[in-house]
């Protein structure tokens, strides 16, 4: 069974044809534009419990709050030039670290760290961001070539 509006028959649609705020050409209700309607009367701060009964009065649409938030979200993103979280890439490594450079000290970590399970000396969540920090500074290839000198 269609979901929504029926199509009108091309003799009802000249008699009822509504071409208001919140409808199409073809007299059929466009949810997302009812929605753009309530946020410009009710503001950008509107419950969506608030539109829904906008919405019921207004067009005599029953919309579900969830729908609600979310066609308001897009709208207010669209307005913002946002399209959610965007990373940046990471900086790049540097191709070649000299020998010579030695790394600055790496912190000992705190005796009170979390323990990664399975492990019997333990490798604590602190020595795996010292880690990490060593490889953002000198890159994975220096870090490769520390730990070769320290292992020697």
């Amino acid at each position: 069974m269609p979901r929504g509006i029926p199509k009108k028959k091309p003799d009802e649609q000249e008699q009822g044809q509504q071409n208001g705020a919140g409808r199409t050409k073809g007299g059929r209700i466009n949810k997302l534009q009812c929605v753009r309607d309530a946020l410009a009367e009710l503001g950008n701060d509107a419950q969506p419990k608030d539109i829904q009964d906008f919405l019921k009065r207004r067009f005599d649409l029953d919309m579900n709050t969830k729908f609600i938030g979310t066609y308001k979200g897009t709208i207010l993103r669209g307005k913002s030039g946002q399209r959610g979280i965007m990373r940046t890439p990471a900086a790049t490594a540097p191709a070649e670290v000299p020998a010579a450079t030695a790394p600055a000290p790496v912190p000992a970590p705190p005796k009170a760290s979390p323990q990664v399970e399975g492990t019997n000396g333990g490798i604590s969540v602190e020595d795996i961001r010292a880690v990490k920090a060593l490889v953002d500074r000198l890159g994975a290839d220096g870090v490769r070539e520390l730990a070769e000198v320290l292992s020697e």
